[in-house]
C-alpha cells in the first residue's frame, strides 16, 4: 500500500468514527458508546492540566471528544482553538503511531472555497457555536518543533477537498507550493531529464525546516487575495526515485548535491484561476475573512509520572512565544538553535492568536 492511500484511509476511518460517536451521543445511546473518563486538575493564565487514563488521544477520537468535553465544562465556549498536548516526560514520539506526532479535528467549517468540507459536529465536542478544530501534539515542544502546530492548523482550510492534483491527501505532494504541508520552491526545481527531477531538500507532506505560509496556503485561509498566488507546478503522479541495495533497505537516489530526485510524467502548470474555478470563490474573501483566532492549550497528563514545575514552565513559555503578536524572541531562537517561526511571523503579522487570561472564560 502506498503513502497515499494509507493516508486517505487514515482519514475516512477517522471519519467514520467520528460519524459514529456523535450518532451514538446525539441517540442518547450511552451505553452504545461511553466516553473516556477525563478531569481537569489544574488552572493556569494560559493552559489547563487535564487528566485521564491514557495519552493516546493522538490517534483516539473518543479522547479527544473526552477531553473537550471537560474543557467546556468549566470554559465558555469562546476559542477557535484547542491544543491537547500530552505530558510525554520521556519524548517518546512514536506513542501514538509510527510518524505520527501531530493531528488535526476539523470541528467546524462554514467558509467556501477553501480545500475543506463544510462541517459542523461542534456539539459532539461540547461546542455550541465557536470551535473550529483540535490539534492534538505528542508533546509540548511540539508547539515549535517541525513546525507541527502550524502544520497542523493549516488543515482547517486544507483537509478533504482536491486544490491540486496531488500523490497524498490534504498534502501539497511534489508542487511548487513550498509550504507547511509540503512542496518545494520553484526556483530550486531542477530538470534531469528522462523524466527526473530534483528541488533541493523538501519533503511532499510537510515542511522540512520551519517556513512562513505559502501564498497558496495564505490564500486558503482568507489571508491575501488571490492575484498574490504565483502559479504552481505539479508532479501529478511524483514519487520518490528508488534504488535497492543487496541486503539493505531500498535508498532514495540523489543528485550531485545530495538532493532526493523524483520521478513524474504528468506535470502540469495551475494558476490561481483554475483553481478558483475547481473550488470556487473564497468566502468570506481576504478582506471579510477572520484573521484573530483564540486559542486555549491543554496539557493531558495519566498521572502515572508526576509533571515538573520544569515542565510547566517551558510549556508556558512555548505558548508565550507562540502566541506572540511580534516575532520570536531571539533569545529564545538562541536556544532552539534552530529556524522558528510563531504564528504571527507566519501569516507575515497579518492574522494573530489570541490566548491572553484564560481564566477570565471560566464558567
Amino acid at each position: 500500500m502506498n503513502h497515499n492511500s494509507t493516508a486517505i484511509l487514515r482519514i475516512s476511518a477517522s471519519f467514520c468514527m467520528l460519524a459514529l460517536i456523535y450518532s451514538a451521543l446525539l441517540s442518547g445511546c450511552t451505553n452504545v458508546y461511553v466516553l473516556p473518563d477525563a478531569r481537569i486538575i489544574q488552572h493556569f493564565k494560559t493552559f489547563v492540566v487535564m487528566d485521564t487514563s491514557k495519552t493516546d488521544f493522538g490517534a483516539n477520537e473518543s479522547r479527544v471528544i473526552a477531553l473537550c468535553r471537560e474543557f467546556y465544562r468549566h470554559y465558555e465556549d469562546e476559542f477557535d482553538l484547542l491544543v491537547l498536548m500530552a505530558h510525554n516526560p520521556y519524548k517518546i514520539m512514536d506513542q501514538w503511531e509510527i510518524g505520527r506526532r501531530a493531528t488535526m479535528s476539523v470541528v467546524r467549517n462554514t467558509e467556501l472555497g477553501t480545500g475543506s468540507s463544510v462541517i459542523d459536529v461542534g456539539k459532539t465536542f461540547g461546542s455550541e457555536h465557536r470551535l473550529r478544530g483540535v490539534v492534538s501534539l505528542v508533546h509540548p515542544d511540539r508547539i515549535f518543533a517541525e513546525s507541527l502546530l502550524l502544520h497542523e492548523i493549516l488543515h482547517l482550510w486544507y483537509t478533504d477537498l482536491e486544490v491540486i492534483p496531488r500523490v497524498m491527501s490534504s498534502h501539497w505532494g511534489f508542487s511548487s507550493v513550498g509550504g507547511q504541508l509540503g512542496g518545494f520552491q520553484r526556483d530550486q526545481l531542477r530538470s534531469l531529464g528522462d523524466g527526473k527531477y530534483s528541488a533541493g531538500n523538501f519533503a511532499p507532506q510537510r515542511a522540512r525546516t520551519s517556513v512562513p505560509y505559502s501564498p497558496l496556503e495564505m490564500y486558503l485561509a482568507g489571508w491575501i487575495p488571490p492575484e498574490e498566488v504565483p502559479d504552481i507546478w505539479v508532479a501529478e503522479d511524483g514519487s520518490w526515485l528508488m534504488h535497492d541495495k543487496s541486503g539493505e533497505e531500498r535508498q532514495h537516489q540523489t543528485d550531485e548535491n545530495g538532493n532526493k530526485i523524483f520521478t513524474a510524467s504528468r506535470i502540469s502548470t495551475w494558476s490561481i484561476d483554475q483553481i478558483i474555478t475547481k473550488l470556487g470563490p473564497r468566502t468570506p474573501n481576504f478582506e471579510q475573512s477572520q484573521k484573530e483566532f483564540r486559542v486555549a492549550f491543554v496539557l493531558v497528563t495519566d498521572s502515572r509520572v508526576s509533571i515538573q514545575e520544569s515542565e510547566l514552565e517551558a510549556t508556558e513559555l512555548f505558548i508565550e512565544q507562540f502566541t506572540k503578536k511580534g516575532p520570536v524572541s531571539a533569545w529564545f531562537k538562541d536556544r532552539t538553535r534552530e529556524t522558528i517561526h510563531n504564528f504571527w511571523e507566519a501569516t507575515r503579522g497579518i492574522a494573530t492568536l489570541e490566548v491572553g487570561e484564560l481564566w477570565s472564560y471560566r464558567r
